[in-house]
């Protein structure tokens, strides 16, 4: 055996772009392994070394896992035809899912194009929007005027817990703590916010398809609320 045959781990990083460190670890997990180690510790590695690194990275930009690659370099139960469905599944939804998210964008920087300012409240109902949406019904009424752009969460935490508890109890608009609850909403959420019918109705249909809390308000507690406006 000649050493003219070998590179040390430092040049075979330098050659690859892999850094020695990262070598040194697929050594440790058996991923690649050094053609020869000499009696220092010192790892050598050869052509067949050269020529499986390039796999190695060629595999991982695919979307392998380490543990995947393994796998299919040592000829252990894996099946290369399955990952690459599995892979063309994820990357399809990945796909989908950022056309969705540029489109949302889209919608957003088009109104915000129109001078029609989006508050912190109205910037969760445009991350709802699907493909199915009609978006032309997006409108801030009254874009001219000053909207409010602070949000006070001890008021908003306040006012879900009187909420709540008027829903629990069944209070009508008659009761103060009811009464206080309408007036919050009207002037923080509608007048503050000029909140257009369109948009309104838009909320509604949230809350009815997504009955998990956005902002601690759901379905239900929402529902009472404008049973309450509409005594």
């Amino acid at each position: 055996m000649t050493m003219e045959q070998y590179i040390k781990i430092k040049e075979l990083s330098e050659l690859t772009g892999v850094s020695v460190r990262t070598l040194q670890y697929y050594d440790e997990i058996n991923l690649l392994t050094p053609a020869y180690i000499n009696e220092y510790g010192h790892r050598f590695y050869d052509a067949d070394s050269f020529s499986k690194i390039f796999v190695i990275i060629s595999l991982k930009n695919m979307g392998m896992t380490l543990r995947e690659i393994n796998q299919y370099i040592h000829n252990t139960d894996f099946d290369i035809r399955l990952f690459i469905k599995a892979e063309q599944r994820r990357i399809e939804a990945a796909i989908t899912d950022l056309q969705l998210r540029l489109m949302r964008l889209s919608i957003l920087e088009e109104r915000i194009s129109e001078q029609q300012e989006i508050t912190a409240y109205l910037l969760p109902f445009f991350a709802q929007i699907t493909e199915d949406t009609d978006s032309s019904t997006f409108r801030v009424d009254h874009p001219e005027q000053k909207l409010s752009k602070t949000f006070n969460i001890k008021g908003w935490n306040t006012f879900l817990k009187d909420l709540n508890f008027c829903l629990e109890h069944k209070l009508s608009s008659a009761d103060q703590r009811a009464i206080k609850c309408i007036q919050y909403w009207k002037k923080n959420i509608l007048e503050a916010n000029q909140v257009s019918g369109d948009m309104i109705k838009f909320a509604e249909d949230f809350y009815h398809k997504n009955p998990a809390n956005s902002f601690g308000i759901t379905e239900e507690n929402y529902k009472y609320l404008v049973r309450l406006m509409n005594e």
